[in-house]
């Protein structure tokens, strides 16, 4: 039975960088559902209204640095699609990735700056909870810097994959091999064609000869049939004597 060698899978060529891709988006994803754990810990169910971005009663509404909106659930949906498609080799996740985490990035960068122009430095004394959540955004704008230098570093092509069949024939060698000069043949006897002072060995076909001493020795002819052996005549009867 003929053994046939399973498929292998092959990476995508230019895919270098997304699974680190993916992983991040994945790390924004916890960190968006962690803020809005932390506004459900105050409002209760009360407060998925205001995570899906329908207008509700503003006694709901959590005051803090940051807060969990319906832009926040778009993003959410927008890089699980993103993580899901960078995990496994989608070259449009990396493009993706860079516009919605650059834009999450910015909006990240204008929370910080107005939460530090309306607190001050009170920011820092508000309690671990509002200092945790102002230190998400600033892993925001990080994640964001972090996925821009992955996309520009992956953007050059990657190598070819190999075949996982074995060529048909042997690879040509990259530098020319090296051959030993042939051995010199050995002086000939002396008295031999060739030798010092006797004639050159002829050339062509030469047949074989019969020994010495034999009929047609020397001249390349075959000796003669040997002659069959001479028989006595036969001689007539002898007839009875009378």
């Amino acid at each position: 039975m003929a053994f046939v060698q399973p498929l292998q899978s092959n990476p995508r060529p230019g895919g270098r960088g997304l699974p680190a891709i993916g992983f991040l988006l994945l790390v924004q994803v916890a960190i968006e559902l962690a803020v809005l754990g932390y506004d459900l810990s105050h409002s209760g169910l009360h407060y998925l209204p205001i995570a899906l971005g329908v207008p509700v009663d503003a006694q709901y509404w959590v005051p803090a640095p940051v807060s969990f909106t319906g832009y926040d659930t778009a993003l959410v949906l927008t890089l699980l699609v993103l993580a899901f498609g960078a995990v496994n080799g989608r070259r449009w996740a990396r493009p993706g990735a860079v516009a919605v985490l650059a834009v999450n990035g910015y909006c990240s960068a204008t929370a910080l700056i107005t939460a530090f122009v309306n607190y001050g430095e009170g920011l820092l004394h508000q309690g671990t909870a509002w200092t945790l959540l102002t230190a998400s955004l600033v892993v925001d704008i990080v994640i964001a810097l972090v996925v821009v230098l992955l996309a520009a570093a992956g953007r050059e092509q990657s190598a070819p994959a190999l075949s996982p069949y074995p060529p048909p024939y042997a690879p040509a060698p990259s530098a020319p091999a090296s051959y030993a000069p042939a051995p010199a043949a050995p002086a000939p006897a002396p008295g031999a064609w060739g030798a010092p002072g006797q004639p050159a060995a002829p050339t062509g076909y030469w047949p074989p000869q019969p020994p010495a001493g034999t009929p047609g020795a020397g001249y390349g002819f075959p000796p003669p049939p040997p002659a069959p052996p001479v028989q006595p005549p036969a001689q007539p009867p002898v007839p009875p004597s009378v």
